[in-house]
């Protein structure tokens, strides 16, 4: 199963276990986003990423140069409780 399969089906899964309310959240939220064209604006696969910088959850700044140097960088964002 390739990785968009992978995805789809986790998509499809957590559907069944939202409630009405959280998917109605989720589908306005949504709606922003295509609104807002910035979906168009979002890097896609394979596009290079500019640099920053972050804070992580002990204060500390860390750069993507020096994490790229350690081999290739994955970034995920929580959006938090619904």
């Amino acid at each position: 199963m390739g990785l968009q399969e992978q995805l789809d089906t986790m998509r499809d899964q957590s559907r069944g276990t939202m409630s009405e309310e959280t998917r109605g959240i989720m589908a306005r939220a949504l709606e922003q986003l295509e609104a807002g064209r910035l979906l168009q604006k979002a890097l896609g696969p394979g596009a290079r990423m500019p640099e920053f910088s972050l804070e992580d959850s002990a204060g500390r700044v860390l750069r993507s140069q020096e994490l790229l140097q350690a081999g290739p960088l994955v970034i995920n964002f929580y959006r938090g409780s619904w």
